[in-house]
């Protein structure tokens, strides 16, 4: 067979193959069809009938035979998606919390408030600050001076007690939290400690006292070790909710271990109080757990180290934290009648801050040190009012008599609780003394302060240096900058939550 030969028969060959290639799938479609038409199809058509649409009209449009519309019988329908659940709104809503500094009762105050028939009423001492504790949702004291009991007499710098009339006039102005940790706490011993707590929490539960404690068995971390009691608008102790759950590092002292925490529109904010000391260079034996400490003490010899803080400070921080929304810590420290913070006011409050403190409002000093947003190394930041110094007072030189209230405001958002520093700051205030006797006036905005009360003021006559508006508002501005307000900045804010 020639090649030419060859190539036609392969060709021939090839064509009968595909020509039975062909017929065998036609054969196989065929079956299938058929397959279809008289056994596949019956078996959907006895009961139900599939509703014919025409194109791009969806199952629920179809007709049926009988023209009813819709699908007769149980066709499967594909369900819709649902759509993503919409975010529900956050109404936002903000909280002020509103401080003023020492309420000092020098024997002036003592005896103004004494009246002709020898009763007592101390409610001339926050008159003029009303309109601000209304306005805040938390309002808190520092109550320099103890009220250890009217039996033990009256008396003034340097081993103080105030009248319990005093307490009465705290609760009737309307204070939330009462500030206890002083220099001069310790002042009537522990009798006169121990009344001094003991008569806002049996007279005014709703007030709650902050710093001292009337039974550390109850309160004291030697007795509850990693328990802390959570005081909750002064309730009694066997009403206060425990947190024994929560496991931090706890040192086995005798230091107080108790806070408070106020809670406003489900936000909590705890508050923490302590003193530097009671006026003494050593820890007094018997005061552990009656008084909180804020240095670190020798256990051996009971001496303070003023430049350490006592690490369970930054336990009860670190534990507040856990607990609660905003944290604030009111420190008794600092040198007095200095304007600039001391070195460890400086490193306590970055360590405080570090440890989970959003707020820190600081006593003692009895004038007004400045007011600072701290950043710390490790990112943790904080605002720091260094020293609000006096609130009301006797004391002698015209510095004293300048002083600030702090006014914080927290902004609640989807978020969180944070501290707003735009609505935060300190209102610049002035106590207005007469002399000829000693009369105190009022404590006024500076904004209010006239020249003639300047001029009139007792400083002037007691040798207290010269009081004038100039001076005033320099301190002001050197001490506060950017964060002094107006009662319209506080009281418009408040008004428009």
């Amino acid at each position: 067979m020639t090649s030419s030969q060859m190539r036609s028969y392969l060709k021939k060959k090839r064509r009968k193959r595909i020509f039975g290639i062909s017929i065998f799938l036609a054969v196989m479609a065929l079956l299938l069809v058929l397959g279809y038409a008289f056994l596949i199809k019956p078996a959907f058509a006895d009961d139900t009938q599939v509703a014919q649409a025409d194109p791009g009209t969806n199952a629920d449009e179809a007709q049926s035979p009988d023209g009813s519309g819709g699908i007769t019988g149980e066709a499967i329908q594909v369900p819709e998606p649902e759509p993503e659940p919409e975010e529900e709104p956050f109404d936002e809503f903000d909280i002020h919390v509103m401080m003023v500094g020492d309420d000092l009762l020098h024997m002036g105050l003592v005896n103004q408030g004494t009246l002709a028939d020898g009763t007592r009423n101390y409610d001339f001492l926050f008159k003029d600050i009303l309109e601000f504790i209304d306005a805040a949702d938390i309002a808190i004291v520092n109550q320099e001076s103890p009220i250890g009991g009217n039996d033990r007499g009256f008396s003034g710098y340097p081993a103080f007690n105030s009248p319990s009339e005093v307490a009465d006039a705290i609760a009737k102005a309307g204070f939330d939290v009462v500030l206890t940790a002083t220099n001069h706490t310790y002042d009537q011993g522990l009798g006169g400690l121990i009344y001094f707590h003991d008569y806002f929490k049996e007279n005014y539960p709703e007030i709650s006292v902050v710093g001292t404690h009337s039974n550390p068995n109850e309160d004291s971390r030697s007795e509850h070790s990693g328990t802390y009691w959570i005081d909750k608008y002064g309730v009694s102790p066997n009403d206060r909710p425990r947190f024994d759950d929560l496991e931090l590092d706890l040192m086995d002292t005798t230091n107080t271990a108790a806070f408070v925490i106020r809670e406003v529109n489900g936000v909590k904010i705890s508050i923490l109080n302590y003193t530097y000391s009671h006026n003494w260079a050593t820890w007094a034996n018997g005061l552990d757990g009656y008084l909180n400490r804020l240095c670190y003490y020798d256990p051996g010899t009971r001496t303070i180290d003023f430049d350490t803080i006592n690490p369970e400070v930054l336990e009860d921080i670190k534990l507040a934290r856990q607990v609660s929304d905003i944290v604030i810590v009111c420190p008794h420290w600092g040198y007095e009648y200095q304007f600039d913070p001391c070195a460890y006011q400086k490193d306590f409050a970055r360590q405080m801050i570090d440890a989970g403190a959003d707020v820190i409002i600081g006593a003692h000093p009895h004038i007004v040190e400045p007011v600072e947003y701290i950043t710390t190394p490790s990112g943790n930041s904080g605002l720091c009012y260094y020293s609000l110094g006096n609130f009301i007072h006797c004391q002698v030189p015209n510095y004293t008599s300048f002083e600030g209230m702090a006014w914080v405001t927290i902004h609640v958002d989807k978020d969180g609780a944070h501290v707003d520093l735009e609505s935060s700051g300190a209102l610049p205030m002035v106590e207005y003394q007469t002399y000829g006797p000693l009369y105190i006036q009022g404590v006024y905005p500076l904004e209010d302060f006239t020249a003639e009360m300047a001029a009139n003021h007792a400083s002037n006559f007691r040798g207290g240096g010269t009081m004038s508006l100039d001076t005033l508002n320099q301190w002001s501005n050197n001490l506060f900058g950017q964060y002094a307000l107006t009662r319209e900045d506080i009281l418009g804010s408040a008004g428009s939550n």
